[in-house]
């Protein structure tokens, strides 16, 4: 019996026959709750972090605040780089999971057995997780349901486009969106993550080195020209005063060196794929990648003859990130009063000026669905692009300030050294 030609209905709530040629479904994993996989924080989570903040005050004691400063910035840089070069496989997998779906739900087969099927191909955590879904499905639950419970599996703009095929019953479809829109763009966004973890590591470690040598050095360097009699250059008359003033106000400098580690770990890494892709205020100005999943939403509805107003609505709802999901569902009450829908979402700043004529034409022509795709994919193109060409344009200016920075206070050093061993050797 070939399984991807059986005429079965799509319904998850009752699952079609399962060829035990094809699919084995392992019962143990079948008896697992979706719910308890992933689940919160517990004692062994808080022993774990009572452990790891009793080593570090053990270490400080042990060797030394700059030693082991040093050491967390290096091993935070070290883990950024394992989770950008990780994320490619991450990104491989929740692509080719979401294939398999794809291709499960266009053939009308039960999605459980493709799901357990997929399974084979993992172990460890990753197979558990894939086999929790599967789980999951086998018990009733629908798609977006699972994947919503099972976390790490895809990401959350996958899970809204899947809940929009479901609602609109164009699942297929949904899939093949959800699989091949990040797949299609991760390459440049993965050098534009790189990039970024590349300057806040720099920025980092010269912050740290910097920091070091303002504290500890400088004060040295004031009592041996003090016992000398010898006055300082003014290059480092400037380098002690900068010193002083960040020593006076440590209280706003070391925020900002914590947010700038919080960036390091999570911007970079969530750009490459491995968390949601939502980075807060930064996500701000990524308008047109949000843009472009509310048009493969609406796409999907545009598809399947329903209305545009009944798509709104649900994306209002089921949207992941909430600024967005609120412009969304202000668009959508104008649309109940009687708003053109294109008007709504240009009001509410969720498409722009350009993308709101485009629909309109589209719209009077009845070429409504391309253009909601193409639209969708030109965002995307179009900001993975403005993003490079930024980080291109910014690069050389920042290594040039940070090199200006290394400069002035190698000058503030090197000078008095200088003036020191002339005014001695006159004597």
């Amino acid at each position: 019996m070939d399984v991807f030609s059986a005429e079965t209905t799509l319904d998850q709530s009752k699952p079609g026959p399962v060829d035990p040629l094809e699919f084995a479904l392992d019962a143990k994993a079948m008896s697992l709750d979706p719910r308890a996989v992933g689940g919160g924080w517990g004692l062994r989570h808080l022993m774990g972090l009572i452990l790891v903040e009793g080593v570090l005050l053990w270490l400080v004691t042990l060797l030394g605040v700059i030693v082991v400063v040093g050491g967390i910035v290096i091993h935070v840089v070290a883990f950024v780089g394992i989770g950008i070069l990780a994320s490619r496989t991450r990104v491989s997998r929740q692509g080719a999971l979401l294939k398999a779906l794809s291709i499960a739900a266009e053939k009308g087969m039960p999605l459980a057995p493709a799901v357990a099927a997929f399974a084979d191909q993992d172990r460890g955590s990753a197979r558990r997780r894939v086999m929790a879904l599967a789980a999951a499905l086998n018990q009733g639950q629908s798609l977006s349901e699972a994947l919503t419970h099972s976390r790490k599996l895809v990401s959350s703009d996958a899970v809204l486009l899947i809940n929009a095929g479901e609602d609109s019953g164009q699942l297929p479809q949904a899939l093949e969106a959800a699989a091949s829109c990040r797949a299609a763009h991760y390459p440049l966004w993965l050098a534009i993550a790189g990039r970024f973890a590349y300057i806040l590591a720099l920025m980092i470690a010269l912050q740290t080195i910097v920091s070091f040598i303002l504290y500890f050095i400088v004060p040295k360097f004031e009592a041996i020209f003090r016992d000398f009699g010898v006055s300082l250059p003014q290059a480092t008359v400037m380098v002690i005063d900068i010193s002083h003033l960040i020593v006076k106000y440590f209280y706003l400098v070391v925020p900002l060196l914590i947010l700038e580690v919080k960036l390091l770990i999570f911007l970079p890494v969530s750009l490459a794929g491995w968390g949601k892709f939502q980075v807060p205020i930064f996500d701000r100005f990524l308008v047109r990648r949000h843009s472009a999943l509310l048009s493969r939403a609406l796409a999907l509805y545009v598809a399947a003859g329903r209305p545009i107003s009944g798509g709104l609505e649900f994306v209002g709802e089921a949207y992941p990130t909430r600024w967005f999901r609120e412009r969304v569902k202000l668009a959508s009450r104008d649309v109940q009063q009687g708003l053109d829908w294109v008007t709504a979402l240009e009001r509410h700043q969720a498409i722009r000026p350009v993308d709101a004529e485009v629909l309109r034409s589209a719209h009077a022509v009845g070429n409504l669905g391309w253009a909601l795709e193409e639209q969708a994919e030109r965002n995307e193109r179009r900001l993975a692009q403005r993003v490079q060409l930024i980080l291109v344009t910014l690069f050389p200016m920042l290594l040039l300030m940070i090199g200006f920075v290394v400069f002035v206070i190698a000058l503030g050093f090197f000078a008095p050294l200088v003036k020191l061993i002339s005014e001695l050797s006159s004597v």
